[in-house]
């Protein structure tokens, strides 16, 4: 994914959060900012081989475009002079495929001025998705961390209390956990205390079935 398909998934996130009026000011200003269509491709016609329209997108390599030109005109005495005129009227007509996608990137940048100027966020803040240079190399971080359950500590444990709710642990869980802490549970005369200890370390994985 390059850089324009980031932007304009972070874009179209931010938008999907603002009110019907921001998004209207957003579009004002992004047909008052951005490249306008008419002119990048007048300029590519009439001045493209002096490199304007890469001047006018504020693309790499336009003065080195407008200077092999003038080397070429400067030079058509020679036979080198074909030469660059030729480079140079090449990469004009290959210049002529990429306008398109700069048109499409001058408004996702003047979206992504304009979301910030008028609703006061940030871009990532509203989208969710870092962008961390406009030209430059970027990344996304999608920050969609789930936060652990802190685990109990020992002696939460040998107190036989969850952290998380403060409720009684099960003395099963307890000594699946920490195999040095087995508790064998003391017999006692007690009829009803049998039972219960019983009940306790007894499989309750279908207690549909009545009792024996």
């Amino acid at each position: 994914m390059n850089n324009v398909d980031i932007l304009e998934q972070q874009v179209f996130a931010a938008r999907k959060k603002l009110s019907t009026q921001e998004q209207l000011m957003v579009n004002d200003y992004v047909e008052n900012n951005s490249v306008s269509p008419v002119a990048a491709w007048l300029l590519w016609v009439f001045l493209g081989q002096l490199g304007a329209h890469r001047f006018l997108f504020k693309k790499p390599y336009a003065a080195l475009m407008l200077t092999l030109e003038i080397i070429g005109w400067v030079t058509l005495i020679l036979i080198i002079g074909f030469g660059f005129l030729s480079a140079v009227w090449i990469w004009w007509i290959v210049d002529a495929f990429s306008i398109q996608s700069w048109l499409k990137e001058s408004r996702l940048q003047a979206a992504y001025r304009g979301i910030n100027q008028i609703t006061g966020k940030s871009v990532e803040e509203l989208s969710g998705i870092n962008y961390a240079s406009f030209n430059g190399a970027s990344f996304v971080n999608y920050s969609n961390q789930t936060q652990q359950p802190q685990q109990p500590t020992q002696d939460q444990q040998q107190n036989n209390f969850d952290p998380n709710n403060g409720k009684p642990i099960n003395s099963e869980s307890v000594n699946n956990q920490s195999s040095s802490a087995n508790v064998e549970p003391q017999q006692t005369s007690d009829s009803s205390s049998a039972q219960s200890v019983n009940d306790i370390d007894g499989d309750f994985t279908d207690f549909s079935k009545p009792k024996e």
